[in-house]
């Protein structure tokens, strides 16, 4: 099977502008009967019949994730249990020359679960769901992909760990593969720990030829799942964010830390730019790093969160083992924040409890209220982010009055890494119209075309952004 990839400035048709495998050979077969029948009595030798399906009730519910692409019908959709299941399958389509996606729980905000070219299959990941070990010796947990977030951090609550990142907004619907997959990011610890590919020890991947690969240190025999930087180089980093291009990721074995025993919440706003830059650098430099670090970028954002004036307003969180420790940050970072000029208005700082409370109920809050949400993630240095939020209400707000089509646009960022890096999200939220997404669509298509080409803007999954 080979790869491919298209350039997203591309204007041809929406199968063109995607990745996917794509079995080599003249003898391509066309989507027919009788050759979906082949196919699906193959997958059913491989899982059995229960776990196979090309019935069209069941397809329908495959062609949309929480994006406003629409994907045409795949033959079937195969739901695997086992890592030697997946092999065979991959190994059945570059025998019988037909195409292969991966989803898991759907909720792509860019295609990623999408079947997006004929003669194809999907790979449904989210019956491989098991959680395979806890270990508290290497403070690791090693899940079958498929698993669920929320599933994931209830299970470790109960023996007071969590992943140091631990999932996406769609926590509540999202797989860790899909995840790894897409390297998805989000407030959730992005600040202090990274996204869910810094996460990452070891994995188990089914290359699009069938052959299964560990990495790291668990590619020896007697290696064990402990490290992911060696014996050659690190080659989990291929897979991560690559949309399942390179092959399949069955198993995930990721970092773990003690469940906190202190919070701090605190929200603080700058009038200008310059302020708010130079205290995130006062954060990174003196190594007084939150949990989180949020940032409301830009006048609208913050009036909109706080009611009051500034260009940029933020919201720290504090989750440390030893409350002298989180006492000690917290009152570094609000001397911080008044040496540069911030202010904390009456309330912020339950406001931003209240946020991070519900940081897994924030997307399905704004989706409730507006409709669906089309993400434009990004990253961007931290410089940056005044000329992107600029950018983005001009597009969004002036170009294309995206709020007198009856649509709604927001606009996010966070600090990660412990960098001046950010990750930079403007949300389109749109109603789940025909033509109403259709639209969405092609300004959304567009916004990314422009922010790469207008403030250098680095996409952190491949594929259609």
């Amino acid at each position: 099977m080979l790869w491919r990839r298209h350039n997203i400035f591309e204007k041809d048709k929406l199968n063109k502008r995607v990745m996917t495998y794509q079995p080599t050979g003249e003898n391509m077969k066309n989507s027919n009967d009788k050759f979906v029948t082949e196919v699906v009595e193959n997958l059913s030798k491989i899982v059995g019949k229960e776990r196979v399906t090309s019935n069209l009730i069941d397809l329908h519910s495959y062609v949309r994730d929480a994006s406003p692409l629409e994907a045409p019908l795949p033959m079937a959709v195969v739901k695997p249990l086992t890592t030697e299941e997946v092999s065979k399958i991959l190994k059945l389509a570059n025998e019988m020359k037909f195409r292969v996606f991966v989803r898991g729980g759907g909720t792509s905000a860019g295609g990623g679960g999408l079947a997006f070219m004929e003669n194809s299959i999907l790979i449904d990941m989210t019956a491989m769901n098991k959680i395979l070990e806890i270990s508290e010796a290497n403070m690791s947990v090693t899940v079958q992909t498929g698993v669920i977030w929320s599933t994931l951090n209830k299970e470790l609550a109960k023996h007071g760990y969590r992943v140091p990142f631990w999932g996406p907004e769609s926590a509540y619907g999202a797989t860790v593969g899909g995840s790894l997959a897409l390297a998805s990011m989000s407030s959730q610890g992005v600040t202090e720990a990274g996204g869910t590919y810094n996460q990452v020890i070891t994995l188990e991947v089914v290359l699009p030829t069938g052959e299964v690969i560990r990495t790291g240190s668990d590619s020896l025999p007697n290696g064990g799942r402990f490290a992911r930087v060696c014996n050659g180089g690190d080659y989990a980093g291929i897979f991560l964010g690559s949309m399942g291009v390179f092959g399949v990721i069955t198993e995930a074995t990721l970092k773990l830390e003690c469940l906190p025993t202190a919070q701090k919440c605190i929200g603080v706003v700058f009038k200008k730019w310059k302020q708010g830059i130079d205290f995130v650098y006062k954060i990174l430099r003196s190594k007084t790093i939150p949990k989180s670090l949020n940032i409301n970028p830009g006048m609208r954002a913050v009036k909109s969160s706080y009611g009051v004036e500034g260009e940029c307003a933020f919201r720290i969180i504090l989750e440390e083992m030893n409350e002298k420790i989180a006492d000690i940050k917290e009152q570094l970072i609000r001397s911080y924040a008044k040496e540069l000029g911030g202010f904390f208005p009456d309330g912020i700082d339950e406001k931003v409890k209240e946020w991070w409370d519900g940081m897994f109920f924030r997307l399905v809050k704004g989706e409730k209220k507006y409709g669906f949400a089309a993400h434009a993630c990004h990253r961007i240095p931290l410089q940056k982010l005044p000329i992107a939020v600029k950018e983005a209400e001009h597009y969004f707000l002036e170009v294309h009055r995206v709020e007198e089509r009856g649509m709604h646009f927001s606009v996010g960022c966070y600090v990660s890494e412990q960098r001046p890096a950010c990750g930079f999200y403007p949300f389109l939220y749109y109603r789940d119209e025909p033509e109403t997404r259709k639209i969405a669509l092609e300004i959304w298509e567009g916004w990314i075309a422009h922010a790469i080409k207008a403030y250098g803007a680095c996409p952190y999954w491949m594929g259609i952004v």
